[in-house]
């Protein structure tokens, strides 16, 4: 058994063991297990050991993240390939845009280019990415879908195959100093620090843990910590000033590292009753925006 066939069982095995715990989100992990199986297998498989780019350590410790720095990042000859796994993993999960998704793979194959649909659509207006989806002859649901997931495999391969160079450089920011979304989940983890975790590209980084990552408020006046009776290692983080929360899970007696976009979707149940509160998420993300699919 390789590495990679090892990590995908054991997800599986983690996938099915939630189902079983928390069967109230059972629709969640059946719609986007397939996804997840995918970002893991994707960047095993597809990364390139050695990729280095020029990052200017000043810019950096200012804020400045890699897809700044560096807008050819994503030029990249590994976009038709991403597309084609993208649209067949949500076919896989998402049965309701599985036509959709066999129109579009064909269309890739025919040669539409997945990197300039990408590059075109992705900061659209909803009115505007309604026009994208209708040129290429699928539903805007079907579209916003496809190019969140295509963004995050190939933004998580470009994290992965950066991290070495990042690793030593200084961050204080609360957004991402790879390509600058902010947290969609906080991991606590051994010695009390807090680690956040992209949705994008999943690379993580430390940041205090009474700070608010999106506003920078430093006072605890105005943030606090929700939790839920019998499940003190599940929390949501509010902030009253931006009025923004982020779901958090204290894994810093947990030995066994568990993978964390299934860490995020086993916490739905907080982006729900945190969100019926009228807190916002830090990010958005498959699971707290797309949750309506069925």
């Amino acid at each position: 058994m390789n590495h990679t066939t090892s990590r995908e069982e054991e997800l599986v095995a983690e996938i099915t063991r939630l189902k079983q715990e928390r069967p109230y989100l059972d629709n969640l992990f059946t719609s986007f297990g397939p996804l997840m199986l995918l970002r893991q297998r994707w960047v095993e498989d597809k990364r390139k050991e050695g990729t280095t780019i020029a990052i200017d350590p000043l810019q950096f410790s200012g804020g400045i993240t890699l897809l700044q720095q560096c807008r050819d990042l994503l030029d990249d000859d590994r976009w038709h390939d991403a597309g084609l796994a993208a649209a067949g993993a949500i076919a896989s999960g998402l049965r309701e845009l599985a036509g959709d998704m066999d129109f579009l793979a064909n269309r890739i194959r025919g040669g539409l280019d997945c990197y300039a649909v990408y590059r075109s659509a992705v900061d659209l207006k909803p009115e505007e990415l309604c026009r994208k989806a209708r040129e290429i002859g699928i539903q805007e649901l079907s579209l916003a879908v496809f190019l969140r997931c295509l963004g995050r495999l190939m933004l998580g391969i470009k994290a992965v195959e950066m991290a070495p160079q990042v690793a030593s450089l200084a961050w204080t920011k609360g957004y991402c100093p790879v390509c600058g979304s902010f947290p969609h989940l906080a991991i606590i983890r051994d010695k009390g620090q807090r680690w956040l975790q992209c949705p994008q590209c999943s690379h993580e980084w430390v940041f205090p843990r009474m700070t608010c990552p999106y506003c920078e408020h430093e006072e605890p006046a105005g943030t606090s910590y929700l939790f839920v009776e019998g499940k003190k290692e599940e929390m949501a983080y509010t902030c009253d000033r931006c009025q923004r929360y982020l779901v958090t899970t204290d894994q810093s007696g947990n030995l066994r590292h568990t993978n964390a976009d299934l860490l995020a979707l086993s916490l739905a149940h907080f982006d729900m009753l945190v969100q019926d509160q009228g807190f916002r998420p830090m990010a958005e993300c498959e699971w707290n925006t797309f949750a309506a699919v069925d």
